[in-house]
């Protein structure tokens, strides 16, 4: 059926996203897997403010500690939350977010304490390393056995890295899909079509998956881009 749905993706994004020269580039932190782990898990069912708000109390806590946030590791992110007496300190004193992972009651912070703890575990200390093991399967495993992580928030802590071959399906990419093809699809099927419509435009997955992101975004600037539900692991 992908095949068949295909087509009418294709025109859909010539004709509403035009030329992919004007898209404009991605997000991403590709020399600090601190700040991808940061964005893509508080981006979930959240606003942008409050994710950048987030960032933006990161970078000058880790500026004021004389350290260059943009070059942080995820050891580097786990020393600060232990330096502030765990996620709760972290989260409280350092962030002030202290919103919970969706379907959850933890702490952002805590999930993404062990989903950095459990990557670390595997030798991926840095977006480098993610980026050399963005489909090694026990990666996304280590990763999405967190409870309160999943699939989806696997997909965007890789494309803020800047692996290229990877979409996240989440609620805007899918309505986009939905008005193209006049029927809803599943994460998987939409995770198919936008790999196969980039492959078709000679586009990245990641790029494809941010200008259909921001079509239908109410506020255009592509940096909610965890905006639906997350997906189950």
């Amino acid at each position: 059926m992908t095949d068949e749905l295909l087509p009418r993706v294709l025109d859909a994004v010539r004709t509403e996203l035009g030329d992919p020269s004007t898209w404009g580039a991605p997000v991403q932190m590709r020399d600090s897997l601190a700040l991808c782990a940061l964005n893509a898990v508080h981006t979930l069912q959240a606003g942008t403010p409050s994710v950048r708000r987030v960032l933006q109390r990161y970078r000058d806590h880790r500026i004021a500690a004389g350290a260059d946030p943009e070059a942080d590791s995820g050891p580097d992110l786990l020393a600060v939350i232990d330096a502030a007496g765990g996620p709760e300190g972290f989260s409280r004193d350092v962030i002030a977010n202290q919103s919970k992972l969706p379907g959850t009651m933890r702490l952002r912070a805590e999930g993404i304490y062990e989903g950095l703890r459990n990557l670390e575990g595997l030798g991926i200390t840095t977006a480098e390393h993610l980026r050399e093991h963005a489909h090694d399967p026990e990666a996304k495993r280590a990763w999405t056995r967190v409870k309160g992580l999943g699939s989806q928030s696997w997909d965007y802590v890789r494309m803020n890295a800047g692996v290229e071959d990877v979409t996240k399906p989440d609620e805007m990419v899918r309505r986009f899909l939905y008005r193209a093809v006049a029927a809803d699809v599943s994460p998987t099927r939409a995770r198919q079509l936008v790999i196969a419509a980039a492959a078709e435009l000679g586009v990245s997955a990641r790029a494809l998956d941010r200008a259909m992101w921001l079509r239908e975004s109410p506020s255009g600037d592509g940096e909610r881009s965890c905006a639906g539900a997350e997906e189950e692991s």
